[in-house]
């Protein structure tokens, strides 16, 4: 087991209900402070002495910036931008931010799409997995343009009742404790930077996976990972989408 600050265990490829591996996942989570990334580096992982992160797209098909479809498991590290000082009216002195886009995803049979950008919160590594307890706050905060087709974007937030790190569904798909229905909200679409304020207490699951707590009662001590949802259409392809996001906090 590796030791790191809070909460960290192994992530099998296929956790179920009942896997022991997920005990120490429950056990304890760190504390983080309120601040989770300021984005102020051309680096696609962040830390301090709670969080341990990286910025990552993972998209099914269509193409996006960076390429993510047709890599190993869709996915692709993202190295946050430059940006022009000032261009951030909510953070003047920004230099940087998380700057994805992307288009025509669609869903082909059985087979469903997705693009979403992933802020990982406690993962040393890649099979090194942990949770964070972010009982003292309220909800999320983060400064972004979210440019998007009529389907809009979801911020989600995974937790141990969602996340197969928790041991508490499978990542087997179409069953009733299916992983990865985190619970969420719509953000509005945005052409210029807005300031986002997400409650925990405001987040719902789509109601195809595994239950989670919701409301009052959403496991703000057990959380994982934030993602970024782009929606995308039952049928044809995703509009070009256009997400930039800056300064994540809790608040």
């Amino acid at each position: 087991m590796l030791a790191a600050c809070g909460s960290v265990t192994s992530q099998a490829p296929d956790a179920s209900p009942t896997d022991a591996s997920s005990t120490d996942a429950w056990a304890a989570s760190c504390a983080p402070s309120a601040l989770i990334t300021t984005v102020e580096a051309a680096d696609a992982g962040f830390s301090n002495t709670c969080i341990h992160g990286q910025w990552y797209l993972e998209a099914l098909n269509g193409t996006t910036v960076p390429a993510a479809p047709g890599r190993p498991n869709n996915l692709v590290a993202v190295v946050p931008s430059s940006i022009t000082i000032g261009s951030d009216p909510f953070d003047t002195s920004s230099t940087f931010a998380v700057h994805v886009t992307g288009s025509g995803q669609q869903n082909m049979g059985t087979t469903f799409a997705f693009a979403q950008l992933t802020a990982s919160l406690n993962t040393p590594s890649a099979t090194q997995i942990g949770s964070v307890d972010a009982t003292a706050y309220t909800g999320i905060q983060f400064y972004a343009i979210v440019k998007t087709g009529t389907t809009g974007a979801r911020l989600t937030v995974a937790n141990l009742y969602t996340d197969p790190v928790g041991g508490k569904c499978t990542t087997t798909p179409g069953q009733p404790t299916s992983c990865f229905d985190h619970p969420g909200a719509q953000l509005a679409i945005s052409t210029t930077w807005m300031k986002y304020q997400i409650p925990f207490a405001s987040l719902a699951q789509i109601g195809f996976g595994n239950q989670s707590p919701t409301g009052a009662a959403f496991p703000k001590n057990a959380i994982t990972l934030l993602k970024w949802d782009i929606g995308i259409p039952m049928t044809g392809p995703t509009e070009a989408w256009d997400l930039m996001v800056d300064d994540l906090t809790f608040y």
